[in-house]
């Protein structure tokens, strides 16, 4: 598996913080498309833009995201890592388990949880409804 660079990073931390933030679950259609997307990440990563700007309530999450993950002063969901290439590797294995998943927003939404401990989310970003 070949490592994701900064930018396939940023667009896969964003897509799943906005898969996190949705109230209901994606289309079939969108569902399928993710899970193809899934089974070659580091090729395909640059389509999660398309799939989010097809619904405007994801589009608007991941606008957000995308804009907190390239603001080094403001993180969304990141994954705590050691290194850089291990941070790499678990933020493709956990979007794969995601992407994957039967219902996308429910396992973004477990995977998000800060009771799992190996991703952090800033809260006050959820009480004032940014990112």
């Amino acid at each position: 598996m070949a490592l994701l660079n900064s930018q396939q990073e940023n667009i896969l931390t964003a897509f799943v913080t906005a898969l996190a933030q949705q109230d209901a679950a994606l289309p079939s259609g969108l569902q399928q498309q993710l899970y193809s997307i899934a089974q070659n990440l580091e090729a395909r990563v640059v389509e999660l833009p398309v799939i989010a700007a097809s619904l405007p309530g994801l589009n608007q999450s991941y606008q957000a995201a995308l804009a907190d993950a390239q603001d080094p002063d403001q993180k969304g969901a990141t994954l705590v890592a050691v290194n850089q290439a291990d941070h790499s590797v678990k933020l493709h294995d956990r979007a794969v388990k995601i992407l994957t998943d039967a219902d996308p927003v429910q396992a973004a939404q477990r995977a998000l949880s800060p009771g799992l401990g190996q991703i952090a989310f800033n809260p006050l970003k959820r009480l004032f409804g940014k990112g």
